[in-house]
């Protein structure tokens, strides 16, 4: 069972809390249940399948990506797979809950973008999380530090890959959408955003500002202000070896680049693996 621990007007006050304010980090959980839901609210409608708005303000599900619908504004993004359909997956899972949900924070509480960044859970006690990523509505996002339930989200992910649910059967019909992953060796220029990319690493070395991961068309690159989430030594032993990243995937000077953040997002280092 779920743990009610606040009123419900704490919400009003965390959510417009400073940006990048933390919470006390906690040890990563083995599975997705809670006993510490900081308080219980109503949502009020999914904007994606990974975000929403609850009391008119703008909220993301920590660990998730889900994929994104079509933008014309400045720049013309095009829509990804199944961005409706995972919009309307969050929509039915809050209405068939009476919207009530019950949310818990993290060690990172808002985003760049002034989101608040949750974990989300129903009065059943499901995770909604898990049920996404079970239901392969998404896959995974390792991001801002927030690990709690990092390696039952990645199991989830796994779940949904393994029985090719959605996501994962439309890429095995549709293999040219290369959406949620994509061979290095298969990138084109409109693969830009975010997504799974797998490819054999070929150097591994450090500059004065990055650890750079080269895979034949696709550079990975860790800034120096995150070395201290990875372990150098693992990483050069990558050298040879086929592994997957996650991350935001840009075009720049026609090669393909992605930052990462957080160890988790190279499969080698993601919280199934043994250390």
């Amino acid at each position: 069972m779920l743990k009610i621990t606040r009123p419900l007007f704490l919400l009003t006050l965390l959510l417009s809390a400073s940006a990048f304010s933390t919470l006390s980090t906690s040890a990563p959980k083995q599975n997705c249940s809670s006993d510490d839901v900081q308080l219980w609210t109503k949502a009020t409608y999914a904007t994606s399948g990974s975000d929403l708005v609850i009391q008119g303000k703008r909220v993301r599900l920590i660990g998730l990506y889900s994929p994104q619908r079509e933008k014309k504004q400045k720049f013309n993004t095009p829509g990804q797979p199944l961005a409706k359909e995972a919009q309307l997956f969050l929509n039915k899972l809050l209405a068939n809950n009476d919207l009530e949900v019950g949310v818990e924070y993290d060690t990172t509480k808002i985003d760049e973008g002034g989101r608040q960044l949750v974990h989300l859970y129903l009065k059943d006690g499901t995770s909604v999380q898990q049920k996404i990523l079970e239901s392969g509505f998404a896959i995974n996002r390792p991001a801002h530090s927030n690990h709690k339930y990092a390696k039952c989200y990645f199991k989830a992910e796994q779940t949904a890959r393994e029985g090719k649910y959605q996501l994962w059967d439309y890429l095995e019909k549709h293999p040219d959408s290369h959406f949620p992953l994509v061979k290095s060796s298969e990138l084109t220029s409109q693969d830009t955003g975010y997504r799974i990319i797998q490819g054999k690493v070929l150097k591994v070395m450090k500059s004065s500002t990055n650890i750079i991961i080269n895979m034949d068309t696709t550079g990975i690159r860790i800034p120096k202000k995150h070395w201290d989430k990875f372990d150098y030594n693992k990483i050069k032993q990558l050298k040879g070896k086929t592994i997957e990243v996650r991350g935001l995937a840009y075009l720049y000077k026609s090669v393909m680049f992605v930052i990462i953040k957080e160890s988790a997002a190279i499969d080698a280092f993601n919280p199934l693996n043994p250390p």
